[in-house]
């Protein structure tokens, strides 16, 4: 075999492992636009007969009561840019309960999943919006008799309790809040999200136990008469990946190539 074939053939080997060694990791996303959707969903009542608990707002605003109605309320949160990598956290949107005293002859609102649905698109560099991420959390509000008896911690006649349902996997960051993180790889890195549920706290047992929810339970309290409300809000973190060993592997292989080519240049010099 002459030796312009030779050099050919180890040239078709060595650029083919070298290109996919360094493709493993493409730039890094330093900035993210970011889309909040959330609505509620089947949401169940309890109390008396009169009523019925009334969706608005694309089912982001749920009413009941007589006159002046109790209600919640999430928000949807919009920005094409803002969301830093590394960086601090930036809103995902409220959840505000209007607390008013409703008679016991009508429906309350007793259950409800609260479904929050995050879009993130590349901008520094842009790229095309990721598939969308779902979070659903099962919820539950106990409307209480405004009678005197109340939980403990309550601040009013009487204080109203909220829970969510289900925080297995939470840890508490910080800040003293409760959090959620999912993964996911993009291009060479694994980026991470951090759900910030900013105003709720492990309630006390007998606040769980008027609620029907076991000790532990994670809520809030909201005053009667007042406009309650808890922050979600989430940051990114990202983390190059450790090549797979078989990346590894051609890229020995490429750099052993390029080294042989090397060594039969000096020996022809």
């Amino acid at each position: 075999m002459n030796s312009t074939l030779k050099r050919t053939l180890l040239s078709s080997l060595v650029l083919p492992f070298a290109i996919g060694a360094q493709s493993v990791s493409a730039d890094l996303i330093t900035e993210w636009g970011y889309q909040v959707d959330s609505t509620f969903a089947n949401w169940t009542a309890g109390g008396g007969s009169l009523g019925d608990i009334t969706p608005s707002d694309g089912d982001r605003t749920l009413s009941w009561g007589d006159s002046p109605q109790s209600s919640i309320s999430i928000s949807d949160v919009f920005a094409e840019n803002g969301l830093i990598t590394g960086g601090d956290f930036v809103e995902g949107g409220t959840f505000t309960h209007v607390n008013k005293v409703i008679s016991a002859s009508y429906k309350t609102l007793s259950s409800f999943d609260l479904t929050s649905v995050l879009t993130l698109t590349p901008y520094t560099p842009s790229g095309d919006p990721l598939p969308a991420s779902t979070t659903t959390f099962a919820s539950f509000f106990k409307e209480t008799l405004n009678n005197g008896n109340c939980v403990d911690a309550s601040t009013s006649n009487c204080d109203d309790i909220f829970t969510i349902g289900d925080v297995t996997g939470s840890t508490l960051n910080e800040f003293g809040n409760f959090q959620f993180n999912s993964s996911f790889d993009l291009d060479g890195y694994t980026y991470t999200v951090f759900l910030e549920l900013d105003g709720l706290a492990t309630l006390d047992d007998d606040a769980c136990a008027a609620a029907g929810a076991p000790n532990g339970c994670v809520g809030l309290l909201t005053e009667e008469g007042k406009t309650n409300s808890f922050d979600t809000r989430f940051r990114i973190t990202a983390t190059e990946m450790v090549p797979e060993p078989g990346t590894l592997a051609l890229l020995g292989m490429g750099l052993a190539g390029l080294g042989l080519s090397r060594r039969k240049k000096a020996a022809k010099a």
